[in-house]
Formats: C-alpha cells, structure tokens, sequence
C-alpha cells in the first residue's frame, strides 16, 4: 500500500497508508476502536473500491477469517470446511478428504465434523473457520480478529497451530486485533495505529522468530510497546509515572524496538 486514503463520505477514516507485507512475514495492525482498520483489511480483501493512493498484491491465493466464523448453518462443519473448494470447482470426493485431512490438523474429530455449527462450541467454530481458510492452500491470509471471543488455553492452541501452518507453507498473514500481546505473539511486524484520521503511528519489529517465544518474552515485549508514551497516547491511555522503562535482560538482543514515525518517515523507512 503507498498513499492509502479512505472516506466514507465526508469522513476521512484512513489517511497515507505505507504497509508493505512479504511473503512468509505476519504484519499485525493494532490501534483504538475507530482507527480504520477493518476498513484497511476490507481494502487488502478487495471488499472496499480504492478510492486514494495504490494498493499492488502479488498473493494470489487469499484467504480470510473473520471476526465471528461465519458457518453457514445448513451445512455441517466438514461441509463449511469444504465450501471454498466446492467454489473452485473441486470434486466432491477429493474435497471431502481435504476438508477432512483440514478439521484433523486443528483436531476436530469425524463426529465433530459431522455436526451443524448449533451443535459445536464458539471454540469448535472457530476451528472450523480456521481449517475453511487453511485447507485453500493460501499464500496470504487476512485476520480480523478470528480469536478474540476465545479463552486463553484455546487460543493459544489456535495461535501454535497457525505459526505450525505458516511456517510449513511460507505464509504471509495481515492480521488485526485489539490484542497487544497477541500482536507481538504472532507478528514479525507490529503497526500501531492513531485515529482522526487513521494512520500508522508507530512501528514494533520483532526480530525474534514466533515460534521461539515464550510468555516470558512476549510479556516483556508487550510491557516494552505499552511503555511509549506515544502508544499509550493512541490508545487513550494516561502517561506513567517517570520511572525506569523495562528493558529486555542483557543478553536478549531480540527484544523490539518501538520506533515512532510520521507517514514521511515511515516511507522512508520501507525504502531503507
């Protein structure tokens, strides 16, 4: 994305978006209620019309998941797993056995699989959608917060079996969440942003590889981002007490680096 802008009429929601997301790196999006970044995901999706700026993707195998898992409620969960291979044309026997293979990898059982989605947990939903995306094969996946209804233990399972999946294929993940220690879980890469208008604020790289970090560290991490005085002004929050800012130990040189940016220096920065 070079120069993104968006209204909805009068009412500028994103303003010079610079975003560049490689293949095989996670780029996660964080900021307050109202700061585009639905909208920025719906544009990535192609579900909103580019009114401003340029928007070029190479990815040609997208996937989405959204917020609440979408099911359709007539069609048992092997069958909402197979839907996006029916839609490609696929045979009915080979999707069915793809669709299974998909609901073993995130373990939903054969009877699992063929139950409606009244039938299944919120958590069982959520690895239905997940397995839906999974089992295209993709090369980008969008992620507008699929696991924030989850609890802790289950999403943590969702997040391994992601990295696991992503890892294996080289895929590339745009995700958005309101969750700042999942961002720095999951992301190689986390964009804070600011609102009236949305823009990106502030930049988190997180050189250490995600499958290599423990709570520890992505507390440290988290704690590390919530400390900048300008993330905590995005999210509303009040400024702290002067004191000593938390600093990874001596001899963790992964920790991130929250660097501040305007648009200008944000540009430049993806040139470096």
């Amino acid at each position: 994305m070079h120069g993104v802008s968006h209204a909805y009429g009068l009412h500028t929601v994103l303003e010079n978006i610079e975003l560049t997301l490689d293949a095989g790196r996670t780029l996660a999006l964080v900021g307050p209620s109202g700061c585009g970044k639905t909208t920025l995901l719906h544009l990535c999706a192609g579900l909103l019309t580019l009114q401003g700026g340029h928007l070029h993707n190479d990815f040609g195998r997208p996937a989405m998941m959204f917020q609440q898992p979408r099911l359709l409620p007539w069609k048992t969960a092997g069958e909402n797993i197979a839907l996006g291979l029916k839609a490609m044309g696929i045979p009915a026997r080979e999707r069915r056995q793809r669709a299974e293979r998909a609901g073993m990898a995130v373990e939903l059982d054969a009877g699992a699989l063929a139950q409606f989605p009244h039938q299944l947990s919120g958590g069982m939903q959520s690895r239905v959608a997940l397995a839906r995306a999974l089992v295209l094969e993709p090369d980008l996946l969008l992620l507008d917060e699929p696991f924030s209804a989850l609890d802790i233990g289950l999403k943590a399972q969702l997040h391994q079996w992601l990295l696991q999946e992503q890892a294996r294929r080289g895929l590339a993940m745009l995700m958005i969440t309101h969750d700042l220690m999942e961002a720095v879980r999951l992301a190689d890469t986390v964009l804070v942003m600011d609102s009236g208008p949305g823009r990106i604020a502030h930049r988190l790289d997180l050189p250490r590889p995600a499958l290599q970090r423990d709570d520890a560290w992505v507390h440290r991490s988290t704690a590390h981002l919530l400390h900048s005085p300008g993330v905590r002004r995005c999210f509303g929050l009040p400024p702290l007490a002067t004191g000593p800012h938390p600093s990874p130990d001596a001899g963790d040189a992964g920790m991130a680096q929250v660097i501040t940016l305007s648009p200008v220096q944000y540009k430049r920065s993806l040139a470096c």
